[in-house]
């Protein structure tokens, strides 16, 4: 697996509930909203790529349980628009953005 997707992995795992491989291998939740700063409006290419995100699904042949692929469209939804925030720059991330977390009833605490 490629370093960017070895990266994605460990920090979708973390975010639902994993291990903290992302936040102790790879850097923190600032690094992340600042690697997607600046960038403009950038609405129509998070609403492709939670689409995109969608068919993975289909053709990962994860479960097509309701209850289970609405969990993962809110995530994705969520997890998109917290990265695409900061669209004029990285000036106002918070140096110390935690890392989010996710469960069934969506952003956990």
């Amino acid at each position: 697996m490629r370093p960017s997707l070895q990266r994605l992995a460990a920090h979708w795992a973390e975010v639902l509930g994993g291990p903290p491989r992302f936040s102790t291998e790879c850097g923190d939740q600032a690094r992340v909203l600042r690697m997607h700063a600046g960038n403009g409006d950038m609405t129509d290419l998070g609403e492709r790529f939670e689409r995109c995100f969608a068919a993975a699904m289909d053709d990962a042949a994860l479960p097509e349980d309701p209850a289970f692929r609405a969990a993962m469209r809110a995530y994705m939804h969520w997890a998109v628009a917290g990265v695409l925030a900061h669209p004029d720059g990285a000036a106002d991330v918070d140096p110390r953005a935690a890392m989010p977390r996710w469960d069934w009833n969506g952003p956990a605490r």
